[in-house]
């Protein structure tokens, strides 16, 4: 009976998973969330938290200090967090478990005739891997690092799960695909919370772009920085917020003129340069639902994305931004980027009106009932 769900939610990062957790416990019927972080971050009554600190702990110091042994440690690391999580379910209807964290437990659970669910934030794994592969090899690029142990896991755990959560649209696409059925897939969009982020008091700086992404392959910088530079704008200037990925400084040239590149920094920081920047562009080649656009969004900016980043999740195409269709294209980034540069008040109205979306949103609570439809769906829906 959907009177009895019990969640229990397990993850070794925050990500997402600890607002499922909060939401869960909002709507009464959170088990325990299972995690490797601090009992204080994921701010629930104490009793309702297990945590391997231990674990976050020395996966820190073992990517620092060994960083050659750094596969092998993870392996070892990623099944220490599973075995843990397995003994500490509590007593649970459903268990949700972040793919590739959760093999073991997803495998026992079930064998208890507990409903099981996979967390996927992304693409299927094989999805992800075949268009950052194409990708990589359509630049000259090297290939993203897809650890055979991780994708063992990752399948897996969608052959264990009953349903596979997903976050948008391009995102369950991609599991389709792949021949799993699409009732197996369900779609629930992040929520957003907006309450740290505000319109800027001050005028933002005109022609000003930025994006904030890890600086890789995956995030699409090539095609951003390729069409920055064909911008018929003139005075505009972008700026790239985010860790760079070892080589990719050389690779993009960003020590030319234009860019500024800031590397990662802390969060007020982000808010700064999303509030003085004109226009937020976000160019993935593969991606679940970057939160980073409602981010922007709520700083009254107006987005440029590709519809790989999960962005019609979140924009109407016209209203609250552009959303540029199939794979990144620099020519229509940067037609995009024109258009929006050369008509302030039409990036202005879009800007409002992006602000207006997300405040609609009523922060992670929309996501809150959607995931909980979700899991009294599936405990009693058809395999």
């Amino acid at each position: 009976m959907s009177e009895d769900l019990r969640v229990t939610v397990l993850s070794a990062y925050p990500f997402h998973m600890v607002d499922q957790a909060r939401q869960l416990y909002r709507a009464g019927v959170l088990e325990r969330m299972a995690a490797a972080v601090p009992r204080g971050r994921v701010g629930l009554p104490s009793d309702l938290v297990s945590t391997r600190l231990r674990w976050s702990a020395f996966r820190h110091l073992a990517r620092h200090a060994v960083p050659q042994a750094d596969r092998m440690i993870s392996r070892e690391l990623v099944r220490d967090f599973d075995r843990w999580a397995a003994s500490h379910l509590g007593e649970p209807s459903v268990v949700n478990g972040l793919s590739g964290f959760a093999t073991e437990t997803l495998s026992r659970a079930s064998a208890r005739g507990i409903t099981v669910f996979c967390d996927r934030g992304s693409w299927h794994i094989l999805e992800q891997q075949r268009v950052l592969d194409e990708e990589a090899d359509r630049i000259g690029a090297p290939r993203a690092d897809f650890n055979p142990f991780m994708l063992e896991r990752e399948l897996r755990e969608y052959q264990l799960a009953k349903r596979i959560l997903v976050p948008s649209e391009p995102a369950r696409q991609s599991f389709i695909r792949r021949g799993i059925d699409s009732g197996r897939v369900v779609k629930v969009p992040y929520g957003v919370d907006i309450s740290a982020f505000s319109l800027p008091a001050d005028e933002r700086c005109p022609g000003a772009v930025v994006s904030v992404a890890a600086v890789g392959l995956r995030k699409g910088q090539h095609h951003l920085i390729q069409a920055f530079r064909m911008l018929s704008t003139r005075n505009a200037s972008l700026t790239l917020v985010g860790p760079v990925t070892p080589g990719w400084a050389e690779r993009l040239n960003l020590d030319q003129g234009g860019v500024r590149v800031l590397g990662a920094v802390a969060r007020n920081r982000v808010i700064e340069e999303l509030q003085r920047a004109s226009v937020f562009v976000l160019a993935s080649v593969e991606e679940g639902l970057a939160l980073v656009i409602a981010q922007a969004m709520a700083c009254g900016l107006p987005v440029i994305a590709t519809e790989a980043t999960g962005a019609r999740e979140l924009i109407s195409d016209g209203v609250e931004g552009i959303v540029v269709p199939g794979t990144p294209d620099a020519q229509v980034l940067a037609e995009a980027m024109d258009s929006l540069l050369s008509d302030t008040d039409r990036a202005r109205a879009m800007g409002v009106a992006a602000r207006r979306k997300v405040e609609s949103f009523g922060g992670w609570d929309r996501y809150g009932g959607q995931v909980v439809a979700a899991f009294r769906e599936g405990r009693s829906g058809p395999a």
